[in-house]
């Protein structure tokens, strides 16, 4: 697992390195009444961001901007799910813009319009992701604690693969060490009507729980309830197969399990920048009737300095009937780290 982690790493670092662009030609008209030269790279969560010659990367709130200029082909997606690909047309009225495609266009309010993505050629100009680690030491208690974690997303018009992990280990008083660690990859396609599949391979460990390793292959169909600038709620339901091989033990324990999940994402732009995404899971068994695990996650993530942030962030793991008979059914942590998004 450890050698796992450090190569997706590795391959997060590369995949994020400088690549090519295109010309710098888009215009950005901002309410105040001044115009913006660059090349619009994305809008998401409500932020448009504008690559410049001279500023760097800027980003500006999208309810600030009242018109957009390109001559270069994007993906737009509205509010209800709707996904256009085409070109900027001439926009005659603030806040509207138009879309161009297949020898027609469209209008749509700026309102309506939830996330824009670049054409991009490259492999590279599709990932996006981040990487965070801590360090904590309570002298009181003689306990220290490392976590790192990291995600990369390469995105295309209509699907997006997502790679993740995190890890956490904590050293007792008396030297007893404590590992959590958790990695996955993800397909997610995108359907119409803001519905979608999910497909997930994954592994994670859980000293608490008497875990050594689970293997997991998830698939899943959801829709996102609420989608738009500043908010996103997503529900999704599913079938688990798992093959968990405990502490101790040689032989391995399979699982067919139900899935039922909620996420939930809010974005606030005002100084500092803040990001709360939430996630709760269950996974009542199917097999092994009784069991229910269950997973919650919340994290709050404040910018400090442009892609540098620093994260706060709470889970909870929850399993009814360990199969390792760990007198333990829960556990759960508070997790600091600072990290950097690329």
């Amino acid at each position: 697992m450890k050698r796992i982690i450090i190569m997706m790493l590795l391959l997060a670092v590369f995949v994020s390195g400088p690549a090519f662009s295109r010309d710098k030609t888009d215009v950005v008209w901002i309410a105040n009444g001044n115009h913006i030269t660059g090349e619009i790279k994305k809008l998401e969560r409500g932020l448009l961001t504008l690559k410049t010659d001279y500023m760097g990367e800027v980003k500006i709130e999208w309810t600030d901007v009242v018109r957009v200029q390109s001559d270069y082909a994007f993906q737009f997606e509205k509010a209800d799910g709707t996904r256009v690909t085409g070109r900027i047309g001439e926009s005659t009225e603030p806040g509207e813009i138009v879309v161009g495609y297949r020898k027609n266009s469209v209008t749509y309010e700026f309102k309506n319009v939830v996330r824009i993505s670049q054409i991009e050629s490259t492999f590279a100009d599709r990932v996006k992701g981040s990487l965070s680690m801590g360090y904590s030491f309570t002298k009181a208690s003689d306990v220290a604690q490392g976590n790192l974690a990291f995600s990369t997303t390469h995105r295309t018009e209509i699907r997006a693969f997502t790679l993740q992990g995190s890890g956490i280990s904590s050293t007792t008083a008396d030297g007893v060490p404590s590992r959590q660690a958790n990695l996955s990859i993800d397909m997610t396609r995108y359907r119409r009507d803001r519905w979608y599949n999910n497909f997930q391979l994954g592994f994670e460990r859980n000293d608490e729980l008497g875990l050594d390793l689970r293997t997991s292959l998830e698939a899943a169909l959801g829709r996102y309830l609420i989608q738009t600038n500043t908010s996103e709620l997503g529900t999704l339901a599913g079938l688990v197969v798992t093959n968990e091989l405990l502490q101790g033990d040689v032989e391995s324990q399979q699982n067919l399990e139900g899935l039922l999940g909620v996420d939930y994402s809010r974005y606030i732009y005002n100084n500092p920048k803040l990001d709360l995404t939430a996630g709760l899971y269950a996974y009542p068994s199917i097999t092994d009737s009784g069991r229910v695990r269950t997973q919650f996650d919340i994290a709050l993530k404040w910018e400090v300095y442009k892609d540098l942030f620093w994260n706060l962030s709470y889970y909870n793991t929850y399993d009814s009937d360990p199969p390792s008979g760990s007198e333990s059914t829960n556990d759960y942590g508070v997790v600091t780290s600072v990290g950097w998004s690329f």
